[in-house]
């Protein structure tokens, strides 16, 4: 048994995932605080140096048993774990803790041996993960906003730092860190560093106090700062404002790694975990026994790739770095995106908890306003961002919002892998779309998916972005996944099975007749009617296949077909089933904008359009109308999908509440799994199932 004496370690989500090596090799936790049963206890684990820690050391060193150190990994969370963020990383040291340098630890001996385990793939992996981190502004944590160049400018003035200064920066930390006391950094190390980095020629110093320290909560490590010194309370992401200066002064701060990371030179003045290796330039006493001089990946791999580990919170499953990465990221990027204002207008009650999820963030603001006149008017006298369902947005209300100098306007729609069943039934959505431009599904007004669509290919994580829709292709394709994965229907499997083998199989998908999709990119065919005569007049001898839309057969909304239209155009109506048991044994899909178009390119079939849907004009529809805003580019499938489906849409896990990748999407709809409904919605089920028996009475 592992013995924990720690409440906080005991609430770490996934704990079983991080320690598995451990539980494999000591058995199961045992959370029980005293001696008892304690001949079982095969190993202690505890939370670094905390004090809370001391009393599993003292048990560890009385009973001769192993201590296993556990801390926060290098790559965390966004918002703080006092905040209650839970970790995606935790480092595991049985040797040691790598911040304290008066004992030898893991980090040590693996460095100290860095050629017996560093291979040329484990470096290119490190390089590539540290240009990525780059890329995305990642650090420990990441609630702070990354810095501009407009921020740049202003501290440049602020300073008063002329075209040939040296931007110096001084890390202060807080007094008492352990960091500082198990590092060796005293209040002497402390003041010789801030004078040596005011000794620099040219030097314009900057100190980058701790955020804890100007909230008052904890006092500065540095006791005195001269004056003509300036101080930056402000927080940004690390990466982005290291950027800036010549040259970082720390005592211990993993700031100077991150500094190490965009090549500058790093001075540290006490023994942190990436000094003494030949990287940075020591002037404080660091352990005699970090003999070996590994190069600056191998220090990358073995904190980041091998002390820490990684964990999925939705599939509660391990993880290498790249994926920690592509998860982080987008955390972070819909948590910068929400930085802000908005005025949510027009949002009826059961869509509000959608629109708290995917608006939320660690310095977010909603306020839900009905009337879209008033909504628009407070936006616009607070400085707020307004948000509407995109089918809210007219002409005459964007007019309106340009009138009222509204700063910026935001479309919100479904995504394209929502939900284990219908919107209209009122479930809740694992994907949503915000978009700032127009809306995918309007080809008169050029969307933020165009614009992501035309970037595709020289994105700057190509690369990685093209990986992970290869995999999420062979995904959807494996699990039959749609937008709203209703259940299959054997006896509709059955009757694709009877198609004539002879013939050419055309499906038709239906659409919802007065759906804004069809109103705005339909064109001249805006029914199903229509659309379907338009198929057959080209096709006279193809084997047609109908497949009315679920929200007309449910009755939800209109647009059925007349009979007579049917027996003409169509061969086989199929009412029954879902897209996942028809696509696979059809030759071909005809459709004006459906999103079954889109699925049936993922799925390798050929595909007509006759409107203007978002996935044509790339070169992989045969097109019967030209697009209205030029794409001017050709994708390949797998740009297209990672376009669409991983850079465009918001994914929200309702199970963790916090921000996911359709990957993890995937993982719950696979499982079958859909949040539950509150009281009200249940009601609302009720009362509209009442109404349509009456309206068919």
């Amino acid at each position: 048994m592992i013995r924990i004496f720690s409440n906080g370690i005991r609430k770490i989500d996934n704990l079983t995932a991080f320690l598995a090596e451990e539980i494999d090799a000591y058995g199961s936790f045992d959370f029980s605080s005293g001696s008892s049963d304690s001949d079982h206890v095969r190993a202690v684990l505890g939370w670094g140096h905390k004090a809370t820690a001391e009393k599993a050391r003292r048990f560890a060193s009385e009973k001769g048993l192993p201590y296993v150190a556990v801390e926060d990994g290098f790559l965390r969370s966004v918002a703080l774990g006092c905040e209650g963020a839970q970790p995606l990383s935790l480092s595991v040291d049985p040797v040691g803790v790598y911040y304290d340098a008066t004992a030898p630890s893991q980090l040590e001996e693996w460095l100290n041996n860095w050629e017996s385990w560093m291979t040329p793939e484990l470096e290119e992996r490190a390089r590539h993960a540290v240009r990525r981190l780059r890329l995305y502004d990642l650090s420990k944590y990441n609630n702070a906003p990354s810095f501009t160049t407009d921020d740049e400018l202003r501290l440049r003035n602020a300073v008063g730092a002329r075209p040939e200064s040296r931007l110096i920066l001084v890390v202060d930390q807080t007094a008492g860190d352990a960091s500082l006391t198990l590092g060796g950094a005293d209040d002497e190390a402390l003041s010789r560093m801030l004078a040596d980095a005011m000794k620099e020629p040219n030097a314009v110093v900057v100190v980058k106090t701790h955020p804890d320290v100007v909230a008052g909560k904890k006092q500065g490590a540095l006791k005195h700062i001269p004056e003509g010194v300036h101080v930056l309370a402000e927080s940004f992401a690390p990466l982005s404002f290291l950027k800036m200066f010549d040259a970082v002064y720390t005592a211990t701060s993993q700031l100077g790694f991150e500094a190490l990371m965009l090549g500058k030179t790093v001075h540290t003045y006490g023994a942190p975990f990436y000094a003494g290796w030949g990287l940075t330039v020591d002037h404080g006493k660091v352990p005699e026994r970090r003999r070996a001089r590994p190069p600056f990946e191998a220090v990358f791999a073995a904190a980041y790739m091998r002390l820490c580990r990684y964990v999925n919170p939705v599939t509660q499953t391990r993880m290498e770095i790249e994926e920690a990465i592509d998860l982080l990221a987008e955390q972070r990027r819909q948590n910068e995106r929400n930085r802000k204002h908005y005025v949510a207008i027009g949002f009826r009650y059961w869509k509000k908890p959608h629109v708290r999820a995917f608006l939320s963030g660690t310095a977010s603001r909603i306020d839900f306003v009905w009337d879209v006149e008033e909504g628009l008017r407070k936006a616009a006298a607070c400085g707020a961002e307004a948000v509407l369902w995109s089918s809210k947005c007219t002409d005459e209300v964007l007019e309106l919002a340009r009138a009222l100098n509204v700063v910026r306007l935001w479309r919100m729609e479904d995504g394209f892998i929502r939900s284990v069943g219908l919107g209209s039934d009122f479930n809740h959505p694992y994907s949503l779309v915000l978009d700032e431009s127009g809306i995918y599904y309007d080809p008169k007004r050029e969307s933020d998916l165009t614009k992501i669509l035309r970037s595709v290919p020289s994105h700057p994580d190509r690369d990685r972005l093209i990986e992970r829709s290869r995999a999420l292709i062979e995904l959807i394709r494996e699990h039959n996944l749609t937008k709203y994965n209703m259940p299959s229907d054997p006896a509709t499997e059955a009757l694709c099975r009877s198609f004539p083998k002879e013939k050419r199989i055309i499906l038709v998908p239906g659409q919802v007749d007065d759906d804004a999709s069809v109103k705005r990119g339909g064109g001249r065919i805006q029914s199903n009617r229509e659309l379907l005569e338009a198929v057959r007049a080209r096709n006279p001898d193809g084997f047609i296949v109908f497949k009315p839309h679920p929200d007309v057969t449910s009755g939800n909304r209109i647009g059925r077909v007349p009979e007579d239209v049917l027996a003409r155009c169509a061969d086989r109506v199929l009412e029954e089933g879902s897209m996942i048991d028809i696509l696979p044994h059809v030759n071909e899909v005809h459709t004006l904008t459906s999103l079954s178009g889109f699925e049936a390119l993922i799925r390798g079939k050929r595909v007509m359009t006759y409107g203007k849907p978002f996935y044509a004009g790339w070169g992989l529809t045969v097109d019967e109308a030209g697009p209205e805003v030029k794409k001017g580019v050709g994708l390949t499938l797998e740009e297209l999908v990672g376009g669409t489906l991983i850079l465009y849409p918001s994914y929200w896990d309702w199970k963790t509440r916090v921000f996911c990748r359709p990957e993890d999407v995937c993982f719950r709809i696979v499982k079958g799994e859909q949040p539950e409904v509150g009281p009200w919605i249940r009601f609302c089920r009720i009362i509209r199932s009442i109404r349509r028996k009456f309206s068919k009475n």
